[in-house]
């Protein structure tokens, strides 16, 4: 039981890590920032490990895949809708690591 708390608090790391970037992807494309590309490439590194299947994976590359297409505010709207489901992906790992691992 202890080594699957373990597992869901290192998911957890790397969800708060994805939010905090996509966060602040949202706020470099209101921007239109040079440091965009730094940003999504930090995103690529967070996401490459993690298993194809794995839900966040899938939103940083809708976020990514979004933003690289279409710089406008339709891909500012992508990320924040990936954003929120990583913010519920958090919420859902905080209640199952809080009421103990079953």
């Amino acid at each position: 039981m202890e080594e699957r708390r373990g597992q869901l608090v290192e998911r957890l790391r790397k969800a708060e890590q994805a939010r905090d970037l996509l966060r602040e992807l949202e706020r470099l494309l209101k921007e239109d920032s040079p440091e965009l590309e730094r940003t999504i490439e930090q995103l690529n590194r967070l996401a490459q490990p993690l298993p194809e299947a794995d839900r966040i994976r899938w939103f940083i590359e809708s976020a990514v895949g979004s933003t690289r297409a279409d710089r406008s505010a339709k891909a500012g709207t992508d990320v924040s809708r990936s954003r929120s489901a990583i913010e519920g992906e958090l919420s859902t790992l905080r209640g199952t690591i809080d009421h103990g691992v079953t």
